[in-house]
């Protein structure tokens, strides 16, 4: 990290370089606003008000993209408050203890990275967000089940759901049993959990999870195409985002592989043949011809 100070007073400029270093920050010493590089970035600038005739407004627009604190002799408006309203990032008061600027630069240094991934996690969804098609989030409350045809799809919506009512989720999937505990546990109320893979539930189970879910915060989602009994349902399974073939065009034969390897552990047998269009027989033997595995058998109640 890049510091500049701008102190005329040389003896404590020279300190806050020494105890800065300690801290191995990059210092770059000032005396005056004169003769600076504005095209040289620092991640922090430091300034003694003095030193630069007040004129933090100049201070502000050179370096714009700094975390920047006035070292000031007393708090008035001129020294605190109208700096603060024109791009200043904090002020510290002479004389300092320099704990207390170290704790400043780490806290703001802090918060600058904190935003630029915050801001990328944005930039990300909102890419993503406008690869797929699914609508805009319903008024419903927690609880809701999402039903859909994508993993993507209902992932997406629920992100759309938390931006929109501005909450924060907590993240469980049913293929794992972290939830089983969380709710023998009794979260509160003001949690909101975003559930997946219900799918990978039998019917009796399915039933008693969301009989479970009626009293938390829960957003569920579940790939299918049958009807989901609960009492708030968002049916997005007519959103067409349910394969993703890199786009490109499969042979019939490359197009059973990835069908049958990317829903065999959804469906039973009996259906995912029956959606294919072909006997459970037929099915066996493309799995056999195409060397795929069966994971495991879905029970139906």
């Amino acid at each position: 990290m890049k510091v500049l100070i701008i102190e005329d007073e040389a003896y404590l400029a020279q300190g806050i370089v020494n105890k800065l270093n300690d801290f191995q920050l990059e210092c770059v010493m000032k005396d005056n606003l004169e003769n600076l590089d504005k095209e040289e970035h620092f991640d922090v600038v430091l300034a003694s008000l003095k030193s630069i005739d007040n004129n933090y407004n100049e201070l502000t627009r050179a370096f714009s993209r700094s975390i920047i604190i006035l070292m000031i002799n007393y708090i008035n408006d001129d020294t605190v408050t109208k700096p603060l309203q024109n791009g200043v990032t904090d002020y510290i008061v002479k004389p300092f203890v320099m704990d207390e600027l170290i704790r400043k630069i780490q806290h703001y240094k802090s918060y600058q990275d904190l935003k630029k991934e915050i801001n990328f996690y944005h930039s990300y969804f909102d890419f993503i967000e406008k690869e797929l098609d699914t609508p805009n989030p319903t008024a419903y409350n927690p609880p809701f089940v999402i039903k859909t045809n994508s993993q993507r799809s209902a992932d997406i919506y629920a992100m759309r759901y938390a931006r929109m009512k501005k909450i924060s989720m907590s993240f469980l999937t049913l293929k794992e049993d972290k939830w089983k505990q969380i709710f023998a546990n009794q979260p509160t109320k003001n949690t909101v959990f975003y559930i997946t893979n219900l799918e990978e539930f039998r019917k009796s189970e399915t039933k008693d999870f969301l009989d479970l879910i009626l009293k938390f915060s829960c957003i569920v989602s579940v790939i299918s195409s049958e009807k989901i009994q609960f009492p708030q349902v968002v049916d997005i399974s007519n959103y067409d985002n349910d394969v993703d073939l890199g786009g490109t065009i499969l042979s019939v034969r490359e197009y059973e592989k990835v069908i049958i390897s990317k829903f065999e552990s959804r469906y039973s047998d009996i259906e995912l043949a029956k959606r294919l269009g072909m006997s459970r027989k037929s099915l066996w033997e493309k799995r056999k011809k195409y060397g795929i595995t069966r994971k495991r058998e879905v029970a139906k109640d």
